[in-house]
């Protein structure tokens, strides 16, 4: 049976898999998003970061252009709670940059994102 995944990484600066992971999900530049076919990246495309009115907005993004894994590095808990809600994996970024956090992930060395590794959601959210 063939696998296919699309992979979202958030990205700070639009460079494809040489992007450096993004540190906040809400706040990213863009994601770039792989799909992946039997263990290998075959299609690399980049989403653009809208401004949004709200952290849903993104995730559903992601969910209608078919994405099944997001990694980054940090999230709130209301995009968290929405990516869980429309089925979306949430994998906690390793690596330096889009490519390696992928090539991690495609290996099996992620850690999911649990919610300690939420972000709280203090004052640095600007929306």
């Amino acid at each position: 049976m063939m696998s296919i995944e699309k992979i979202a990484v958030t990205a700070d600066i639009d460079n494809g898999l040489d992007s450096p992971v993004s540190g906040h999900f809400g706040h990213c530049k863009a994601f770039i998003v792989s799909t992946v076919k039997d263990g290998e990246i075959v299609d690399v495309m980049s989403v653009p970061n809208l401004s949004h009115s709200s952290c849903a907005e993104p995730v559903n993004n992601l969910a209608n252009l078919g994405v099944n894994v997001l990694i980054t590095m940090g999230m709130g808990m209301r995009p968290y709670m929405v990516a869980q809600q429309v089925g979306l994996t949430v994998v906690r970024g390793e690596g330096e940059t889009a490519g390696e956090a992928v090539h991690k992930y495609i290996a099996g060395r992620s850690q999911m994102m649990d919610r300690d590794g939420l972000c709280s959601g203090g004052g640095v959210h600007s929306h």
